[in-house]
């Protein structure tokens, strides 16, 4: 699962059904300040830049309406999966993910 911000500075949900994985791919965006506007609302870009903190219930909205219950289970045990490492935080609602730059 791919959040992938475009080079317009738009953020996408790219292999939705590809639990394995959980990352946030700087497709476009290049710079600290236009990966963070793009992911308003979405993630919190840590100081780092090389990882931030997404809002589960921003992955379900970017999945689109009405989620399949399938789909939602599979998410939910994805999230409980990376639990032992420390990557959800309950009180904020979010799930941890690595930011990948590219070159556009």
């Amino acid at each position: 699962m791919i959040i992938f911000v475009t080079a317009e500075g738009r953020a996408e949900l790219r292999e939705p059904d590809e639990f394995r994985s959980f990352k946030i791919v700087a497709g476009g965006a290049s710079g600290a300040a236009p990966l963070t506007a793009a992911l308003a609302g979405i993630a919190k870009v840590e100081a780092n830049g090389k990882t931030a903190w997404v809002s589960r219930e921003a992955v379900r909205r970017l999945r689109g309406p009405n989620p399949p219950p399938e789909w939602l289970a599979a998410f939910d045990k994805m999230v409980e999966s990376v639990r032992r490492f420390g990557w959800v935080d309950d009180r904020a609602g979010s799930v941890r993910a690595h930011i990948e730059g590219t070159s556009g």
